[in-house]
């Protein structure tokens, strides 16, 4: 953004900033449309370089896209630029925890041309397509075109692209997805989202489900259960946010509750296992017998999974030390 000499634009993007650069990316000319939350954060770009790049000379990115599977699109009107022979293009795309990325490739005779590209924090994925008619219609555009006007999601203004982006404020918060979690901003931000209202059911409940987990982690545990409650009045047989509950009904010392709400998430989820370690831990006390099944069910379900290995010894010796306590 600071380069000297470099064109610039500003526009709101719905609680942020889009900041559009033109600039050369390997000699071709391009242009890098940069989203900021309300705070500045960075949240994701799309680049769009207007005569392509061939990946011939980008082999790491070339070896990126070959993981890849494509979507195959049909170019939208207007978007074959100075080649109208060219009518399809491909979008690869890569999902994270933390980052996505996104390309679109057009093949021109023996040649895969990268049009545009994309990385965005996770949370704000499904706000940023690239796959949109405002950026696919910029390929194959002269440089020198000028006005060139600004281009951003059309319904950033509205107050569902708003209420999401509070979401996806509060996912990055809330997972720590650009350093430390920070639970305040995450509470904010969650509560934002559900006063000015989504429009998904989906994206309702998981607002209330992300709340109750982010006043859980303040240690307002009545607040969490409230907000977990509403979560599952929206979506009731989610699995997950039973057993979430049912932490929360534990770390409350209600165990009937808690035994309860891990007994309904394995009525959902057989093969939940983290519900069974959970009810094992429960009931270990009053339920021996129960408590030990419960710890080889979960044992059974995690067998070598990836960050386990901590919850798995400890089910090993307990489940160990209850089979000995029964003979």
């Amino acid at each position: 953004m600071n380069e000297a000499g470099r064109l610039t634009e500003r526009a709101p993007w719905g609680l942020g900033e889009e900041i559009t650069v033109y600039r050369q990316t390997a000699g071709r000319e391009s242009e890098y449309h940069l989203f900021f939350d309300n705070r500045g954060l960075l949240v994701g770009y799309i680049g769009i370089l207007y005569e392509g790049l061939d990946l011939a000379g980008q082999p790491d990115y070339a070896a990126w896209v070959a993981k890849q599977i494509p979507t195959e699109f049909l170019l939208p009107s207007g978007a074959s630029g100075r080649s109208p022979g060219l009518r399809s293009g491909r979008l690869y795309g890569d999902q994270g925890e933390r980052v996505s990325a996104r390309a679109i490739v057009i093949p021109q005779k023996e040649r895969q041309l990268l049009f545009v590209e994309s990385n965005m924090l996770t949370s704000y994925a499904p706000l940023l397509s690239p796959y949109r008619p405002e950026y696919l219609r910029r390929v194959l555009s002269p440089s020198e075109a000028a006005p060139r006007p600004v281009y951003g999601p059309a319904d950033s203004e509205s107050r569902d692209y708003i209420a999401r982006q509070h979401f996806a404020k509060g996912e990055v918060a809330h997972f720590g997805l650009c350093g430390e979690k920070a639970v305040d901003v995450a509470v904010e931000a969650y509560q934002r989202a559900i006063e000015i209202g989504l429009s998904e059911p989906l994206y309702q409940a998981e607002a209330h489900h992300r709340l109750g987990l982010s006043y859980r982690d303040k240690g307002l545990l009545p607040q969490a259960v409230a907000s977990i409650e509403a979560s599952l009045k929206i979506r009731p047989a989610i699995p997950e946010v039973v057993n979430h509950l049912g932490k929360v009904y534990a770390l409350m010392g209600d165990k009937q509750r808690a035994v309860e709400a891990f007994q309904t998430a394995i009525g959902l989820k057989p093969n939940y296992a983290d519900a069974h370690f959970n009810l094992a831990e429960a009931i270990e006390d009053t339920q021996p017998r129960r408590a030990l099944t419960a710890y080889e069910n979960y044992l059974a379900y995690t067998e070598e999974t990836p960050g386990e290995q901590e919850r798995i010894e400890k089910a090993k010796k307990r489940a160990d030390a209850l089979r000995k306590a029964g003979k």
